[in-house]
C-alpha cells in the first residue's frame, strides 16, 4: 500500500515535517495547546448552535446530538472535525470510517479531562463535482463488482450539489440495490430507511444528511452542511480577506510548497497565480480571475471591481464558495477546531496550509489520520487460509498470487508417479516379454496387446488426473478472484471502492457497532478486521 512520502513521514517520523503542521498528533500536550488557542477566540455560539440544531433536527437527529450541541455553548465544547463529499449513499467506506475515527477521538479526548469535545462531520455541499459523488460499487449476489449510477440531467453543471435535486429515478437505483444483494432478515429495514432518506427532489445533501443520521444517531454525531447562508455570513471574513489581500492563501501555499519541493516532497494541492480560492456562486460555481485590482468573473461579460467583489463578499458572502485550498479555512472560521480527522490526501494538503492559517490568523488544527480498514469476511479469510495468502498479498501482487496457486497442470508429484509408473511397465514388460517368448515365441502379439492395454489405462489415468486439475485450478482461480473483487477491488483499497449498505444488509444496523468496538484509532497502520 503506497503512501505519499509526506504521509509516511507524517505518520512515522514527524519530526522530519514538524516546521508543515501545527502539533504531532500522537502528542497530548498538541491538543491542549490548541484548546487553548481555540478558546481564546470569539466564536457565535449561540448562532452556531442554532444552526446546527436546526440542521441536524431537520435530518432527523437524536437527543445525543442535541446534546451535543448544547455543549458547544453550555460548555464551550471543541470540536474534532471530519469531512466528505455527501456521496450516494454516504459514498465510499472511508466515510464511515471518518465518522467513526472523530467520533472516538472526540470520546478520548473528554476522558482526558481537557474539557469538552464534540465530533462534528462537515458536509461537503458546495463541491460541485457530481459525476465524483453519483454511484456506488458492491460485490452483487453473483460474486462480482458492480457499480450503480444514479446520473442526473444536470451532471455536468457547476451547480453546488446542495442544490442538486435527486432525481425521479433514484427509485430504480434503490430497486438496483435491492436485486443486486442477497435476501437477509435485516434488508427490508435497511433499504426502507434509505428510501426515507433518498427520496425524489431532496438535495444530495440533505439525504446524505438524513442517512448519516440513521447511521450514527445514537453516537452525537453532529452533521453541519456547509452551505448554508448563515453559515457564510459567519464565514465571510475569510471571503473577504482572499479578496482584499489578492489571495493571501496562494502566497503563503506557493512559499509552503517551495519549502516542501526542498525536503523532498511533492505538494498535493496544484496553485494557480492570479485565481482567488474561492468560488462565485449564481446557480453554478463560477471560478474568480484577478489582475491589476479587477476581477472577471468565468462566464459573466464583464470585470467587476475590487470594492464591488468586496460589497458582495461583506453583505451576501453567500455568493461565495471556497475551494480545496480554503475550505479548512472556513471551516475553522465558523467552529472552535482542534482537531481534523482526514485521509492520506487531506493530511498531504494540510502540509501546505500552515502559513495559510497565520495569513488568516486563525488557529490550523492537529491533523489527525482517520483509520484505514479493511473488512475480511470470514468466507473471504477462509480462502486466504486455504491458500496460505494474507491481504498484503494481494496488494502486492494479486495476478501473482493467483498465477502462482492456480496453474492448469498435473501436479508435480502425481506426475512423477505416472513416469514413474511407465518406466517400470517398459523395464518389467522387458523382462516378461522375454521370459515368455523362450517359454512360446507365438505369444508374441499377446505380450504386445496387454501392454499396449496398461498403456492406454495409463492414458485413460493421465487424463483423466489433468482434468481433475483443470477443475481443481478453476476453483481456485474462481475464489482467489472472488477474495481479490472483495479486499483489492479495480486494484484499489477496498475502503475507496465499496459502500457500506451491502454490510448493513448482510448484518444489520448492529455491523457499525462491530465496527466501532474493533477500530482501534490508536494505531495507525491499516487494520484488517474479520467479520
Amino acid at each position: 500500500m503506497h503512501l505519499p512520502a509526506l504521509v509516511e513521514d507524517y505518520l512515522d517520523d514527524y519530526g522530519k515535517v514538524r516546521e508543515f503542521y501545527n502539533g504531532d498528533f500522537r502528542e497530548p500536550s498538541a491538543f491542549e495547546r490548541q484548546t487553548e488557542r481555540v478558546r481564546s477566540r470569539q466564536i457565535a455560539r449561540g448562532d452556531l448552535a442554532a444552526i446546527l440544531s436546526e440542521q441536524n433536527g431537520s435530518y432527523g437527529c437524536g437527543p445525543e446530538t442535541l446534546g451535543a450541541i448544547g455543549r458547544l455553548v453550555r460548555d464551550e465544547a471543541c470540536v474534532v472535525v471530519t469531512g466528505q463529499q455527501v456521496g450516494l449513499f454516504s459514498g465510499p467506506l472511508y466515510t464511515i470510517y471518518k465518522a467513526l475515527t472523530a467520533i472516538k477521538l472526540a470520546d478520548s479526548l473528554n476522558r482526558r479531562g481537557l474539557g469538552s469535545f464534540v465530533p462534528v462531520f462537515w458536509l461537503a455541499s458546495d463541491d460541485h463535482d457530481l459525476a465524483e459523488i453519483d454511484h456506488i460499487a458492491l460485490i452483487d449476489k453473483d460474486n462480482r463488482i458492480r457499480e450503480i449510477r444514479c446520473a442526473a440531467p444536470s451532471r455536468e453543471s457547476k451547480a453546488p450539489v446542495s442544490n442538486v435535486p435527486l432525481p425521479p429515478d433514484i427509485g430504480d437505483c434503490l430497486g438496483q440495490l435491492a436485486d443486486s444483494t442477497l435476501d437477509t432478515e435485516f434488508k427490508a429495514d435497511i433499504l426502507g430507511s434509505l428510501s426515507e432518506a433518498y427520496r425524489p427532489g431532496r438535495s444530495y445533501a440533505e439525504a446524505f444528511g438524513r442517512w448519516m443520521t440513521r447511521l450514527f444517531k445514537s453516537r452525537g454525531l453532529v452533521l453541519i452542511d456547509a452551505g448554508h447562508p448563515r453559515l457564510k455570513e459567519m464565514g465571510r471574513d475569510v471571503f473577504y480577506r482572499e479578496i482584499a489581500d489578492g489571495s493571501p492563501s496562494t502566497r503563503q501555499a506557493v512559499t509552503a510548497s517551495e519549502r516542501l519541493r526542498q525536503a523532498g516532497y511533492e505538494p498535493q494541492i496544484p496553485l494557480h497565480e492570479g485565481i482567488l480560492n474561492q468560488f462565485y456562486v449564481e446557480r453554478e460555481r463560477r471560478a474568480i480571475q484577478w489582475k491589476d485590482g479587477a476581477f472577471d468573473i468565468k462566464g459573466l461579460p464583464a470585470p467587476v471591481a475590487k470594492e464591488t467583489l468586496l460589497g458582495l463578499a461583506k453583505d451576501k458572502p453567500s455568493l461565495f464558495s471556497p475551494n480545496v485550498l480554503l475550505r479548512p479555512l472556513y471551516q475553522d472560521a465558523v467552529l472552535p477546531t482542534v482537531a481534523y480527522v482526514g485521509g492520506p490526501s487531506e493530511i498531504a494538503y494540510f502540509g501546505q496550509l500552515k502559513g495559510v492559517y497565520e495569513a488568516f490568523e486563525l488557529p490550523m488544527p492537529v491533523i489527525y489520520p482517520r483509520k484505514s480498514v479493511t473488512i475480511v469476511e470470514r468466507k473471504i479469510d477462509h480462502i486466504l487460509k486455504k491458500y496460505h495468502l494474507s491481504v498484503p498479498d494481494l496488494w502486492r501482487n494479486a495476478a501473482g498470487a493467483i498465477g502462482d496457486i492456480a496453474k492448469d497442470e498435473i501436479p508435480e508429484a502425481v506426475g512423477q508417479a505416472l513416469l514413474l509408473a511407465r518406466d517400470h511397465l517398459e523395464r518389467d514388460y522387458a523382462g516378461l516379454k522375454a521370459e515368455v517368448l523362450a517359454f512360446d515365441p507365438g505369444l508374441a502379439g499377446s505380450v504386445d496387446l496387454a501392454k499396449g492395454k496398461m498403456n492406454q489405462q495409463l492414458d485413460f489415468m493421465q487424463k483423466k488426473v489433468q482434468q481433475a486439475a483443470r477443475k481443481r485450478n478453476d476453483i481456485a482461480i474462481q475464489q482467489l478472484r472472488k477474495a481479490v473483487d472483495n479486499l483489492y477491488p479495480n486494484r484499489r483499497l477496498q475502503e475507496r471502492v465499496f459502500n457500506i449498505v451491502p454490510y448493513l444488509i448482510k448484518y444489520g444496523s448492529g455491523f457499525i457497532d462491530q465496527l466501532d468496538r474493533a477500530i482501534d484509532i490508536d494505531g495507525t497502520d491499516h487494520q484488517l478486521l474479520v467479520m
